[in-house]
């Protein structure tokens, strides 16, 4: 789970969060409200978003960003929470505690852990071979 992630309030410009995204090299904003998940807005929102020809300087993300986001819990296991994401076909998933955002599973960082869970597997059947 990444710890440190990238927010934008519901009142930021759509210009802003476009920059949010350019400046941190990432596709993905949750929108939060204090440290309460609001929504989220993706990279494909903007694009869609922005085809329309509309003003990014005075459009609040408030008005294009989703509002149901599907959220994990710290007692989510790795198994369960990509099933989670197979299942609702997202790729980042918060998690969060008590209504208050703690971090973010990504794809990859799920990717990582499942790989080394089945390398582990592997690694004790070998050891158990005659």
């Amino acid at each position: 789970m990444q710890k440190k992630v990238v927010t934008v309030s519901p009142d930021t410009s759509i210009r802003e969060a476009a920059k949010k995204m350019k400046d941190y090299r990432i596709g993905y904003l949750l929108v939060t409200n204090g440290e309460s998940v609001k929504g989220c807005l993706t990279d494909r929102d903007l694009v869609i978003w922005l085809a329309g020809g509309k003003e990014p300087d005075t459009t609040r993300i408030s008005s294009i960003m989703q509002t149901n986001v599907v959220s994990a819990t710290p007692e989510t296991d790795v198994f369960e929470a990509s099933k989670l994401m197979a299942r609702k076909k997202i790729r980042r998933l918060p998690v969060v505690d008590g209504g208050k955002l703690i971090g973010l599973v990504s794809i990859s960082d799920l990717a990582s852990v499942i790989e080394e869970e089945v390398d582990n597997f592997f690694h004790v059947e070998e050891a158990y071979q005659i």
